[in-house]
Order: structure tokens, then sequence, then C-alpha cells
């Protein structure tokens, strides 16, 4: 094939990778290279003189395709030329590639991917004027939004990120551009992993109620969370419950969920403060008064935890629940009159089976 139509590219290409795998990698450079002269306007066999060539060769080879693509033919006939900026970037060192980026945002003007890369290299300010620019020429995409939120955040501006990403929806549902939930969701766990917490929370925040019918979001959003938890990005899962626990503060049962999250994934203390909270709203949910006293009973505080059963009676005086607690903690922490005196009093508070048989 390569003899008899020397100028179809596929032949080079695969003439090339068969000496390769057969170990002649020098016969196969050289095949690349006439393929490179045959083919002079073909990206793909300029990408693979590019794979096939040593370093210093190879960084030779990208700029004289770059140089020849761009002067031969027009940019729009060259549709995957980001290919080939993206290969003489990486063979760059940062600031040698800082300024490659420059110019290949210059002739790539709609490739989201080339403006972010440029972006990443530059100084905080100068960022910031790459991102917008990246806007301007590229209003439908949400990454370079998302990117600009993340910026900020990196750089202890942590009030502009909110700002950023309502913007961002505004902007682009203004552009025409549908906002994919379950798209936004996943964004928000790649800034979660990434370390962006307060982005991933605003994120979340601004997409977690769009779509969503009234009565299916504490359903929606509890298989949310745990969606997030099962992807390893807990800090969407803790934004989507303190959101679900705004709009339900009322509810037992997101209170339980977010309780166990905390218990799970978080630490003491984010379990506790959020059980206070908890106990505020729904003081007649004895398990959440339950879990706040055991808590502070296993990290060895037994007044807190005797002080959480006291203002949990208050709330619970007939609650045998509650009782039995209270008469445990004092067992297990050898006040045996004391446990005595609340068995007594639970025994005429809460005649339930239960202490009655005690």
């Amino acid at each position: 094939m390569r003899e008899t139509n020397p100028h179809h590219p596929p032949a080079w290409i695969a003439s090339a990778r068969l000496k390769e795998v057969t170990g002649n990698v020098q016969v196969a450079r050289n095949l690349i290279m006439k393929g490179t002269e045959m083919c002079p306007k073909s990206e793909d066999v300029w990408l693979e003189a590019a794979r096939l060539l040593p370093g210093n060769t190879a960084k030779a080879v990208v700029a004289q395709a770059i140089c020849h693509l761009l002067q031969s033919v027009p940019l729009e006939h060259v549709p995957n030329s980001v290919h080939l900026w993206k290969a003489a970037v990486e063979l760059e060192e940062p600031e040698d590639a800082r300024i490659m980026l420059s110019r290949a945002v210059e002739c790539c003007p709609t490739s989201v991917e080339l403006w972010l890369a440029l972006a990443r290299l530059e100084t905080y300010e100068n960022a910031r004027k790459v991102l917008n620019k990246a806007r301007e020429n590229i209003p439908t995409d949400r990454h370079i939004w998302i990117t600009a939120a993340k910026l900020e955040e990196a750089n202890g501006n942590t009030q502009m990120v909110e700002k950023i990403v309502d913007r961002a929806i505004t902007s682009l549902r203004a552009n025409g551009v549908e906002i994919n939930r379950e798209q936004w969701i996943q964004d928000a766990e790649e800034c979660d992993k990434a370390g962006s917490v307060v982005t991933c929370q605003a994120v979340t925040r601004a997409v977690i109620g769009i779509g969503i019918e009234e009565e299916d979001r504490k359903h929606t959003w509890m298989e949310d969370a745990e969606s997030c938890v099962s992807h390893g990005a807990l800090e969407c899962a803790r934004a989507i419950y303190a959101y679900a626990l705004q709009a339900f503060p009322m509810k037992k049962s997101v209170w339980l969920r977010a309780a166990y999250f905390e218990k799970n994934h978080g630490t003491r203390e984010s379990l506790e403060t959020l059980l206070q909270r908890a106990v505020a709203h729904c003081p007649k949910a004895e398990v959440l008064w339950l879990m706040g006293a055991k808590s502070k009973w296993l990290a060895g505080d037994v007044p807190a935890a005797r002080s959480i059963l006291a203002l949990a009676f208050q709330a619970n005086p007939n609650s045998k629940e509650i009782w039995l607690a209270a008469v445990k903690l004092g067992s297990e922490n050898n006040e045996y009159e004391r446990a005595r005196r609340l068995l007594a009093k639970a025994r005429s508070s809460a005649p339930a089976a239960r202490v009655l048989i005690l």
C-alpha cells in the first residue's frame, strides 16, 4: 500500500508500527519520518513521529509539524490540531510550555483543555485573566467556571467561590446550556477528591435541587449522599446532608442519617455538634439524645453524658430507654447507689415491662 499510494497516512503509520513491534525501532523511525515528507498535512503521521522519536528530536518534529500545518492549511482544516499542541507542550519544561500554550490558545481558542492547561501554569493574577478570556471564547463550558472557583479557593478567596458558581449557573443557562445535575455532582466529587472542599460544597448546593420534584427531595438527597460516600466524596455527602437538614429541620430520619454519617466518617466533635443541633430540632427523638450521651461516655466524659441524659429526661420524662441508659451509665461507672435510685424512679415514672423486670 505504501508503494502504490505513498500519500496515504495510515500506510506509513502501519508500516512503522510493524517495524516497531518486531524490534526494528530505528527502521520504524526512518519510515515515519519519510511518512512526514510524503504526508506533510497529516496530523496523525506527525503525532506518530513524535511518539517514536527520542526526546529532543521529538520536540523538534512536533514544532516542525505545528509550523507546517498552521502555515500550509487553514486551522479549520486541522480540527484535531489540539493534539499536536498537547504533544508539543508535554515535551517542554513548564516555562516553555506556558509560552507555547499562550500561542496554542490563540490558534485553538475553542479548546477548553488548552486554556485550562495554560491557567494551571500561570500566576494567580494571570490565571484569572486566562480564565476570563477562556469564558469569552467558550461561554458554554462549565469546567472553566469550576476551575475559576477552585483558583479563588486555592488563593484564600473562599468568599468568591459561591458567587462564581452561582454566576456560572446563570451564565450557562443564558447561553442555552442545560444544567445536568448528575454531571455537576460528578464535578463536585472531583473537586472534593482534589481537596477543593469549598468549591465542592458550593457546586453541590447550587445543583442539588435542580430537576427534583418536591415530594422526591428527601429520598433523592439521601440516595445522593450515599452515592457520594460510596465514591469517597465525603465533603459532597456532608454538603448534601447539610442542605437536606435546612430543608427538613424537623425530620428525625434525616438527622439520624446525618448523624450516622458523622459517626462513620467524621470526628467525635463533628458528631456531637450535629447531635446538639438535632435534639434542639427534634427533642422527642430519644435515639438522638442517646447517641449524644453514648459519644460522651465512650470518650470518658461521664459528667457530660449524664448532663445530656438529664436534658433528655426533661424532653421525654416517660422514656424507658433514657431511664435505662441513665441506670446503665451509673452501674458501669461503679455508681451503684445512683443506679439503684434511678431504677426506683424509673419504675414509678416509666412503668414499662422491661423496667419492672429489672
